[in-house]
């Protein structure tokens, strides 16, 4: 028998009829792109160190093609200072800063082929959710801690990111590539109080077990806290957190500033701590933070308890109408030195100087008493007493005179552009007799000693209660260059062709104002040139005075805003 065989025709019809029940797949051919984000243009200003940055996808994506290798956050590095012009040699200039693209082309192309390792990038979270086009369409990106302040980002999204289906991410073009943004962020501290070490001072070695007291900066300062407030400490090696509780504010310190603490106990031996947040909150309510890892600083325990008193050498002396003492201790101290009523304070690391301005008038004969208190990091006291000859400075037949700006290196060639700001005492002052010298008061006086008066004379003028005048040399013009000139009300006090011998040297130099009194060749108010001012960073900055007058290293400072300002105190 035969096999009975079907009409070819009803067989295909039936075939087509049966296939029309099903839709033919759909392959996704086209890669997803990026439609939206929380950075708008190629390059925002004033994030927040800590931001949130959003990107929004045109559809889902494969959230194993987000991580590290793939989604980079890489900082520009820091170069020269640009404070004083936008221009820079290489990269682009930010908040006062040369700062450069870090990453060669072949680390660029590693994120785009998801493959990315370099220690350049920031550490990251990665959140994907719902967007506007559906699930998995918004990605959340946090960087672990703060980042730096001031500091120009890139956020890269590689182009080996990709959608459900495999296709890499393409940009408006349908070309695969990837997406990339620029940013720079606002200061340290935008983002919630990142605290620093004091004291124990950063990177210190041998801490004692029974550290009584952590001192912790801050900036911008926030309010006294609350006394249930705190931080904590982190141990490098396994071990317990341990909290910083009772906070108080650091003697001496801007208020907001500085906060003393307590460890709510005994630290371990042989360990290493980093402050690490805590529940202490700034003026917005925002918590401390671990601090940008720029700023991170650890200090290290010894091996067991500190339980001696602090045994300090002290060297005293009167530098003008100021006490100054040199004290070699060996460890982190804070200290007090008081003279009468009036008291200094200071932190001292192993050694350092600690003065304060005498405001009584004095006789130069007149015996001065002075004490100098020590509590070391383990709450151990120590009391150093003298007394010393308060010197020819207090001799009445002076005028009362602080130096307050110095500017050594002007942005000018030759020494026309420099000068020496000074302010007058609160009875104002007669400049009649009164010298600027180039050297120091012993120097001076060796001179005067050998026959020879050295220095140029100010004019015989009047200086009215606490004003402020500039002392130029011949030549010097209020109209012309690039280095700032004093407002036009200022009095300009000229001294033939120089300041002091043959004007100033770049790198600085010792600065006096003296006057012949019975004693010989007195120093009214000194500089002992502790900035160097050479550097190319330091062209057109000058060196600012404290606010008490006195010559010690710590009240001296490069100026804060980058340039110079006679006749107007900073």
């Amino acid at each position: 028998m035969h096999a009975r065989q079907l009409p070819i025709l009803p067989v295909i019809a039936w075939a087509l009829a049966l296939l029309g029940c099903f839709e033919p797949p759909e392959v996704d051919l086209i890669g997803p792109t990026v439609i939206a984000a929380s950075l708008p243009g190629p390059r925002s200003v004033e994030l927040s160190v800590t931001p949130e940055l959003v990107v929004e996808f045109s559809e889902a994506i494969d959230p194993a093609s987000i991580h590290a290798g793939s989604v980079a956050l890489i900082p520009w590095d820091e170069l020269s200072s640009c404070a004083r012009t936008p221009v820079c040699p290489k990269g682009s200039c930010e908040r006062g800063t040369c700062q450069e693209w870090p990453l060669t082309v072949t680390k660029r192309a590693a994120i785009d082929r998801g493959s990315f390792a370099g220690d350049e990038g920031v550490a990251l979270i990665y959140e994907l959710g719902e967007g506007a086009a559906g699930p998995d369409t918004r990605l959340h990106i946090r960087p672990r801690r703060p980042l730096a302040g001031h500091r120009r980002h890139r956020l890269i999204v590689g182009a080996a990111v990709r959608d459900r289906s495999g296709a890499p991410l393409v940009d408006d073009y349908g070309q695969i590539a990837g997406w990339q943004r620029d940013f720079v962020t606002a200061g340290r501290g935008s983002g919630g109080p990142e605290p620093r070490l004091v004291a124990p001072a950063p990177g210190q070695h041998a801490v004692p077990t029974n550290v009584a007291r952590i001192d912790t900066e801050f900036w911008p300062p926030i309010p006294i806290p609350s006394a249930a407030a705190t931080l904590l400490l982190e141990p490098e090696q396994a071990g317990a957190v341990v909290e910083l509780i009772d906070p108080q504010a650091c003697p001496g310190w801007v208020p907001g500033t500085c906060l003393r603490w307590r460890p709510a106990h005994e630290l371990e031996p042989d360990h290493r701590y980093r402050l690490a947040g805590g529940s202490l909150v700034d003026r917005h309510g925002r918590p401390a933070l671990l601090p940008a890892e720029q700023h991170e600083t650890w200090f290290a325990l010894g091996s067991g308890p500190d339980l001696q008193a602090p045994q300090p050498r002290v060297t005293a002396q009167m530098r003008g109408r100021c006490l100054g003492l040199w004290v070699e201790v060996g460890e982190s101290v804070a200290a007090v030195v008081r003279v009468g009523q009036a008291e200094g304070q200071a932190i001292i690391h192993r050694a350092g100087w600690i003065g304060l301005a005498v405001t009584e008038e004095l006789e130069p004969t007149h015996a001065l008493a002075w004490s100098l208190e020590l509590t070391d990091l383990a709450d151990n006291h120590a009391v150093v007493e003298g007394q010393l000859e308060a010197g020819a400075s207090f001799d009445p037949a002076l005028p009362r005179l602080d130096l307050t700006e110095i500017l050594a290196n002007p942005l000018a060639s030759g020494n026309h552009a420099e000068f020496v700001e000074l302010r007058a005492g609160p009875a104002g002052a007669e400049l009649a007799g009164v010298y600027i010298s180039d050297l120091s008061p012993a120097d001076i006086r060796e001179a005067w000693f050998n026959g020879k008066l050295i220095g140029d004379a100010l004019p015989a003028v009047a200086l009215e209660p606490n004003e402020v005048a500039v002392v130029v040399p011949a030549g010097y013009a209020t109209h012309v260059g690039e280095d700032p000139r004093p407002p036009p009300s200022t009095r300009l006090l000229v001294v033939g062709a120089s300041i002091g011998v043959s004007g100033l040297k770049n790198v600085g130099e010792p600065v006096t104002l003296w006057k012949q009194t019975d004693h010989g060749p007195t120093a009214i108010s000194t500089y002992s040139n502790t900035i160097k001012t050479d550097a190319k960073a330091h062209k057109g900055r000058s060196v600012v005075a404290g606010h008490d007058g006195c010559d010690l290293p710590d009240r001296w400072r490069s100026h804060p805003f980058g340039r110079s300002t006679p006749g107007s105190l900073p």
